[in-house]
């Protein structure tokens, strides 16, 4: 029997009817989870940033202020000179303040990102995976957190620190190992215990010859994207990401069932 290549196994126009069916059966429940996981992708805060050091700046210039009037009163000569190593450290201590909380806050969304939103990933891909298969659960999204935690975060750990060195490079390096890694969380839907070196082979194997064309796919929704910015994200949130989410994990069901195809089921899928 003749296998046909990969890349010429599915087209952008039969994934989208899959999402579109899947939509159609299970749509509030695809709604919720794809508004959860679009919220997670933005992100929220700066307060901090924009108070502290204005909060900071304010306690350093009434300081400044009750030193003048001291030194006035002590009659301390070379006033300009003073008055420039003050403000100069003004702007040390302002710059250590923003060093600090800079550092607080990566430190914190780096760990958030780690240890939650990749797992919660993990657990909203297996979600509309299983909604294209058939009706999937809302508990789906918690797959990542109740299966294989540990491993989940160590395998998505490294893809994000190999797409990152290799961006460090050159960003087109950066983006092709994006797109060779693309089906990584979606393999740790079916195979949460698989180890990191594995899944990144595997997700290379599946999109060998599949990385321009998953480019396009995703490009495809621009003009969605405009209307969901016409109306202010009510598109975006109602259609446009559920449809998005459904279409992709269309892509990895047809490309995993070829490469099992093709491969023999090296990796277990």
């Amino acid at each position: 029997m003749q296998i046909r290549r990969k890349c010429d196994m599915w087209t952008r126009a039969e994934l989208k009817e899959r999402a579109k069916a899947a939509l159609h059966r299970n749509y509030w429940k695809i709604v919720l989870v794809s508004s959860i996981l679009l919220l997670l992708g933005c992100g929220s805060g700066g307060y901090f940033f924009q108070k502290t050091p204005h909060n900071a700046e304010e306690q350093i210039e009434a300081e400044d202020t009750d030193i003048q009037a001291e030194m006035e009163e002590a009659g301390v000569p070379d006033r300009e000179i003073v008055d420039g190593q003050i403000e100069t450290f003004d702007r040390i201590v302002v710059i250590v303040i923003f060093t600090i909380i800079f550092l607080f806050f990566f430190v914190v969304i780096l760990a958030a990102d780690i240890f939650l939103i990749n797992p919660l990933d993990v657990g909203g891909k297996r979600f509309m995976t299983k909604s294209v298969e058939n009706v999937a659960q809302v508990k789906e999204i918690a797959y990542g957190f109740d299966h294989s935690y540990k491993n989940v975060v160590k395998v998505l750990f490294y893809r994000d620190l190999y797409v990152i060195l290799w961006a460090l490079l050159l960003i087109i390096p950066g983006i092709v190992k994006m797109y060779q890694y693309y089906m990584v969380p979606y393999i740790l839907t079916d195979n949460p215990d698989m180890e990191y070196r594995a899944a990144l082979d595997k997700s290379r194997e599946m999109m060998e010859g599949n990385k321009w064309k998953t480019f396009v796919l995703g490009l495809s929704f621009i003009l969605w994207d405009f209307l969901g910015a016409l109306t202010f994200g009510i598109v975006e949130v109602f259609y446009v990401q559920p449809y998005r989410h459904l279409t992709f994990a269309a892509l990895y069901r047809e490309l995993r069932d070829t490469a099992a195809i093709n491969s023999e089921d090296r990796y277990g899928i």
